[in-house]
This record gives structure tokens, sequence and C-alpha cells, in this order.
């Protein structure tokens, strides 16, 4: 999930080009960290950076503050709408198996009940859900965020219910207005055409054949989920580690940063083991401006000095993550903070972009 729109980053200013495209040397990255952990009273971060020199996992803070525990390089994050693009390839892998089309329609694909009451759900396409143009209103917003706790989940009963009667943002296809609800649709389109839940369908088609051994969807908090995060409105100290806020095909993805890295790695390099699903994603364009353009899912970003750059974030309670990955070199930048700063999370991107 996310509440703030990630073009606000800025990654437009990055000034390398991909001739010298490599990251800064490992106490320069250490550096950078500490600057923002500094900078936002933040509890600890888990930063990779990747390029032609290899991969590095780099920790700083602790995982922990009531313990003083250190964050293992290996632990599990909980990336928030980063998850999206994983939902996005399990929905691109349908399409190649000719199951559904961009084209079709979100209510002909599933039961009445669920697009009954919700403005603009009765002819949206699933091209318009993977883009953001659908117009369906965004369940999640400070109001909702406030019903966050520590038994219920993001279930799409309580999801798409909270914005059944409300207006649409625009008619589909006419505007552009990040929905969390797009992608509770999409995971409702991948059981109904295949019967399967969409848990089953992330072990099947993302988890098991990547070999990810540190990547769960919807889990409980226990196993490598050790890093706690801080910070909720009015309380910008509590620990938020409990919340159960992480749930969904919209941000219910836990993931190591290698892991996270491996799965970029698949689905944008040349030779990936899932880059027929990444050329789906990147084969259709939504402009807008300043070299953004949405993607069949992720965010894409060219700069006029070379770069080109496929990206997503992540911001929920406690937590905020950004993952890059630089389609003509391979390069990687993955940035998770232990409090819901994305602004930051950007700033430590450029940072280690210059």
């Amino acid at each position: 999930m996310i509440r703030l729109p990630l073009l606000a980053l800025g990654l437009c200013l990055i000034v390398l080009s991909p001739a010298e495209a490599r990251l800064p040397d490992t106490p320069t990255v250490e550096a950078a960290i500490d600057s923002i952990l500094e900078e936002g009273d933040i509890a600890g971060a888990v930063v990779l950076v990747q390029d032609a020199e290899g991969r590095r996992i780099i920790t700083r803070g602790v995982a922990n503050r009531q313990t003083g525990a250190p964050i293992p390089e290996d632990a599990q994050l909980r990336v928030a709408s980063i998850g999206k693009v994983h939902t996005a390839a399990i929905i691109h892998s349908l399409i190649a198996e000719g199951l559904i089309s961009l084209d079709d329609r979100l209510a002909d694909l599933v039961a009445p009940h669920w697009v009954d009451g919700i403005a603009n759900a009765q002819t949206a396409t699933v091209r318009q859900l993977l883009t953001h143009t659908s117009g369906i209103a965004d369940y999640y917003d400070d109001v909702w965020f406030q019903t966050v706790n520590t038994v219920q989940g993001n279930t799409p009963q309580r999801t798409l219910g909270y914005i059944h009667g409300r207006p649409a943002e625009f008619p589909p296809g006419e505007g552009y207005g990040y929905s969390n609800s797009n992608y509770q649709y999409l995971a409702l389109i991948a059981e109904a055409v295949t019967g399967e839940r969409f848990d089953a369908l992330m072990q099947a088609r993302i988890i098991g054949p990547l070999n990810l051994q540190a990547t769960s969807y919807n889990q409980a908090l226990e196993g490598g989920d050790v890093i706690h995060g801080y910070g909720a409105p009015d309380e910008p100290e509590r620990d938020v580690y409990t919340l159960i806020e992480n749930h969904g095909p919209d941000g219910g993805v836990f993931t190591s940063a290698s892991d996270l890295a491996n799965t970029l790695t698949a689905l944008f390099s040349p030779d990936g083991e899932l880059s027929e699903l990444g050329r789906l994603m990147l084969s259709e364009d939504i402009d807008r401006g300043d070299g953004r353009s949405r993607v069949l899912g992720p965010m894409r970003i060219r700069d006029p000095r070379g770069l080109d750059v496929v990206m997503h974030g992540g911001s929920i309670a406690g937590y905020a993550s950004m993952a890059l990955y630089e389609l003509n070199t391979g390069m990687i930048i993955i940035v998770h903070l232990s409090a819901d700063r994305p602004d930051l999370a950007g700033q430590l991107v450029r940072r280690l972009l210059q």
C-alpha cells in the first residue's frame, strides 16, 4: 500500500549515464544511510546495491529499539506496494497463457457481487486496473488507516466494501489515479479464472519457480520478519510491528532484499527466468510527463542522460521501501526504512545515484 504518489520522489534527477553506472563504495553508502537515519530519527535501514562490480547488502541501525537487536542482512522486509510487481507478474502470466486479455472487463471475469455498487467496476478493464487508469476509488485513505489493527487483514470484503457507493475518481481510461483497490480486483480476477487462491498462485508462479527462500505472502508475524517499524498518526514513536496492514495483493509480500533483487532480475533482465512477463509489463506506457510513465504494473522513468529505470515503492505504518532496476545495465537499488518515510527513502536513492 502507499498513501503518497511516488512521482514526488524526483528520480528524474538521476545524473549518471549507463557507461558510468557504478554505485558508491560501501563506506559512502553507509554514510548516506546514517545521514538519513539521523535526519528522520529512524531505527534502522536495509539497503541493497548492485552494479557491474557485484551486489552488496548494507544494514544500519537496529531491528528493535527495545532489545537493540541488529538487522540481519537476510531479514524479511515488509515491502508493501512493491508487492504489486509480483501481482502484476501473475496477471501477465495469465495473459501469456490466454486465460485473460488486457481488454477484458473486470465485470466479465468476477462474480457480480464484487462489482455491484462500486463505481467504474462494471466497465474497467484489466489494462486500466494494471495502470491505475480505472478511476475506481482507492480504499486506502487516512480514515482507513485508523482501522488497521492486530487482528484483521486487508481482505477484499473489507477493502472493496469500504468504497461501496463512493463515486469514481474519473471515467475509466480518462485519467490517472493510484488506487490500491485496482490490485484487490486483479487478485480476484486471477482467482476466478484459475480456480486457485491467490496465495497458491503466488507460490506456484513466482516464489517456487524462482526458489525465493525468504519470500512469502500474507504470512503470520513470525520467522524472518524481525524488523520493527515505528510511527503511526499522532504516535511517532509507536512500535507498529504487530499491526496487520501488510496483507493482500496490493501489499502482502514479505521478502528479503536479496530475494527482491532476484525477482527484479528474473523479470527485467533480458535472459531472466520470467523475462517474458517483464517484457509484457513494459509493452505499453502511459506517459505522465518529465520522463515518467506507468507501464502495465510498475513505474518507468527514462532519464535524458540515458538511464531507463523500472521502479516501485511502498509505504505502510512503520515502513517505507523503494526498489528500482536499471534496464540498460542491470543496476539495482533497494531501500527499506523502519519508518513510514517514503520521502527519505527517495532521498537516499537519489544520493546513491548521484
